[in-house]
């Protein structure tokens, strides 16, 4: 059994991971820019200072870009 189908089977995300890694599968390019946005806007917001804004809109596209694919996984 792979990670993958460990994940799976955990009670009430489950059937939400499956959803979101058959998506990220499809679109590797799309998968790569919300997660390097999702980094690149958690070490704004850490570092602070007056990017602050920029980080949580970065941070932002990064959860809506996560939304977007539970949306339309299979």
């Amino acid at each position: 059994m792979s990670i993958d189908e460990r994940f799976y089977g955990l009670p009430l995300i489950g059937g939400g991971i499956r959803r979101l890694y058959g998506y990220f599968r499809r679109h590797i390019a799309f998968t790569d820019f919300i997660h390097v946005s999702v980094g690149v806007g958690i070490g704004i917001m850490i570092a602070g200072g007056d990017l602050l804004l920029w980080g949580m809109v970065a941070l932002g596209i990064g959860i809506l870009g996560h939304l977007w694919a539970l949306i339309r996984g299979e």
